[in-house]
């Protein structure tokens, strides 16, 4: 309201006058009555109330909403449907699942990668490498398979052994298995299927695993007949030929194996079955045939 309105408004309303002693007059405009202060901040008060208690509510609501439909997805969109397995050569992807404990319709938000690992430990031919989770249903598995590569003889018994020094399996026979090479000279103090060899050395372990990456690495273990690990300062190896391989220590074993195979490539020209060849100084394999030495029987 402007205050040329709020002028006539006043001008407009009524006037009264007394007289005092018969010598002066006053005259006031009577004031409508104005709600009370305390009145007022009671209602503001309420309103807010009411407005905390709307914005509360609201609250509830969305959060009754959001906690079915998680609910709802935990039940009906996060179902296991399909599991993938990288890495298994001559186990069947079922083995595998089998060994995870995985099953079709699991909740995937309840599956952790490190109760999986557990389960996938009591198999000790596999090595559990990883999970991945792709959501709304898939699982990918990433294994690596244990595999036989020699073989030793203890108290009666044939074991096989994976290139770690885990004991894969145990046979009553005395029967070698064709392709493998027989460690001989290990210091065993326990021999269990499913754990590594127990040796009384540890030095042995660190040699045997040391040897056997590299004729695996080069492809050459099947011809090696047999590998004597009792002097880890010491080491050799028989070939099938006959031919045994001085290596000394577990040290620059890529140089020495790469020799021994460089090497036998000739032997195995001159027809020659038996004798000594010394790669123990050998570091480097470009010049292994200078470092390398080949001792005939006499």
């Amino acid at each position: 309201m402007s205050w040329k309105s709020k002028r006539r408004a006043a001008e407009q309303q009524p006037e009264e006058a007394f007289e005092a002693y018969g010598e002066y007059q006053y005259t006031y405009q009577p004031q409508e009555d104005q709600p009370s202060s305390a009145a007022a901040a009671e209602r503001a008060r309420q309103a807010h109330v009411r407005r905390k208690n709307h914005v509360f509510f609201r609250f509830l609501l969305l959060l009754a909403i959001v906690t079915v439909g998680v609910v709802v997805a935990q039940q009906t969109l996060f179902r296991l449907e399909t599991v993938y397995v990288i890495g298994n050569q001559e186990k069947t992807p079922q083995q595998v699942v089998i060994s995870s404990g995985l099953a079709r319709g699991q909740n995937m938000l309840n599956i952790e990668e490190t109760d999986v690992a557990k389960r996938m430990a009591e198999d000790h031919t596999i090595i559990f490498k990883g999970m991945q989770k792709e959501y709304p249903s898939t699982i990918h598995l990433y294994i690596e398979e244990r595999k036989t590569v020699a073989t030793m003889q203890w108290l009666g018994m044939l074991y096989t052994l994976d290139g770690q020094g885990m004991v894969m399996k145990m046979e009553n026979s005395s029967i070698l298995p064709q392709g493998l090479p027989v460690v001989t000279g290990f210091k065993a103090s326990s021999v269990t299927v499913g754990q590594l060899l127990g040796l009384k050395d540890i030095t042995q372990m660190e040699a045997y695993q040391t040897v056997m990456y590299e004729l695996s690495q080069q492809i050459y273990a099947d011809q090696v007949s047999e590998i004597n690990l009792a002097d880890p300062e010491n080491i050799y190896l028989v070939t099938l030929e006959g031919v045994t391989a001085r290596l000394g220590s577990a040290e620059w074993m890529e140089g020495k194996i790469g020799a021994v195979k460089t090497c036998m490539g000739y032997l195995r020209q001159l027809g020659k079955t038996d004798g000594v060849l010394d790669v123990a100084d050998v570091t480097d394999l470009q010049n292994a045939e200078n470092e390398a030495k080949y001792m005939p029987e006499d």
